[in-house]
């Protein structure tokens, strides 16, 4: 870790995935646990965000390998956001009974997160050399659960704190993964060069 943290480039990048790491697990866990403490249909809800990690993955394999991966990340990210903020707005404007909406929302919602946290584990590889590897993805890991380890807790915070929340981390998120800095391309880059 000291040897990592010597390098300032790797230093910086460090810091940065282990914002948007942190970003990932906290909002994979927020969303299962802030549903349970909202009225309506739970099923609803939950088959939404099942079919959003599907959707997700899916989404994942076509893209993984074609675009700059920062840019992907962020893109998610964005996703992310633009899903929370409509749940925001549903939630405190529509008036109806259907709850389809918000089901809507959080689709979108949980495929921007589930997307952004498949997508980084990918980023890491290109933003460390391998020798680095290892402690990159633990330190992520470890400081992402201990974030992550707070999730129950804003979840049954008074809407729309919860949603206003992961708005701002997503927002946040949405330009970090941009001012990271590439140290070696991905192996789909150099087959293209070859």
């Amino acid at each position: 870790m000291r040897e990592l943290f010597s390098v300032a480039i790797f230093r910086r990048n460090l810091i940065l995935m282990i914002i948007v790491w942190s970003f990932c697990t906290f909002s994979f866990f927020v969303v299962p646990y802030y549903l349970d403490t909202i009225p309506g249909n739970l099923f609803l809800m939950s088959t939404s965000t099942a079919v959003a990690e599907i959707l997700a993955s899916l989404i994942c394999l076509a893209v993984t390998g074609r675009y700059d991966t920062r840019k992907t990340v962020a893109f998610f990210a964005l996703i992310s956001c633009v899903g929370t903020v409509g749940i925001i707005l549903l939630t405190s404007t529509y008036k109806g009974t259907s709850q389809a909406p918000d089901a809507v929302g959080y689709l979108v919602q949980y495929t921007g997160f589930v997307s952004t946290f498949n997508t980084v584990y990918v980023l890491v590889n290109e933003l460390f050399p391998t020798i680095f590897l290892a402690t990159a993805y633990g330190a992520c890991n470890v400081i992402g659960r201990a974030v992550s380890i707070s999730s129950p807790l804003v979840a049954r915070v008074s809407p729309p704190w919860p949603m206003m929340i992961l708005a701002v981390y997503s927002a946040i998120c949405t330009f970090i993964p941009l001012i990271m800095v590439k140290v070696k391309s991905s192996p789909q880059s150099e087959q293209k060069k070859n």
